[in-house]
């Protein structure tokens, strides 16, 4: 497998890239392309043409959880295909994956949105989505792990932010949507 940080919170010195308080990969492996994450803004693309790298072609998107570091990126991700599309660039729209609440509108008191910006169904106008509560094998060795379980003390922490039900009640985020891709390979995970 190869992974490529596109986004992170630092850069190399002497490597001219972008960083923000983001995170986006590229994951490949036997074929696969995966996008994980798209960071807060479009310095991920930015980042990807530097190195050379297209993202026309991915097979999957794939989401950790709703927050704007994470999800915010998704807008200009949108531009680059309908753009391709208009200059009749060969492209092919991903499968987004992601647990099923990371579209949720996520708010703090203080800031407002820290969610995504996008509903299911804007995104499914663009891509295909495939929401998974339970894990979902994209590969023969990568797993998108779903929802995972918080089974110990030190797992539940303070919540970030809120969500609000249908009859405007405000509910603690405690990130059920937080998930994570697993790699399988002969010595382990």
């Amino acid at each position: 497998m190869k992974l490529t940080v596109l986004v992170d919170n630092n850069t190399l010195i002497d490597r001219y890239f972008f960083a923000e308080p983001g995170l986006s990969f590229l994951l490949e492996d036997s074929g696969i392309r995966v996008l994980f994450d798209t960071g807060y803004s479009d310095i991920f693309l930015t980042n990807a043409r530097k190195m050379g790298l297209s993202l026309l072609d991915l097979d999957y998107l794939v989401l950790s959880h709703g927050h704007l570091d994470h999800t915010w990126g998704l807008e200009p991700l949108i531009r680059l295909f309908t753009e391709a599309g208009i200059e009749k660039l060969p492209s092919r729209s991903p499968v987004l994956v992601a647990h099923p609440l990371v579209f949720e509108s996520k708010k703090t008191e203080e800031i407002g949105e820290i969610g995504s910006l996008f509903t299911p169904k804007k995104l499914s106008e663009h891509f295909r989505l495939q929401l998974s509560s339970t894990p979902l094998w994209l590969s023969e060795k990568l797993v998108f792990l779903g929802e995972i379980p918080r089974n110990f003390t030190f797992e539940v922490e303070a919540a970030v932010g809120y969500v609000q039900d249908s009859e405007g009640n405000k509910i603690p985020d405690l990130i059920p949507d937080d998930t994570a891709l697993v790699y399988r390979q002969k010595q382990g995970s």
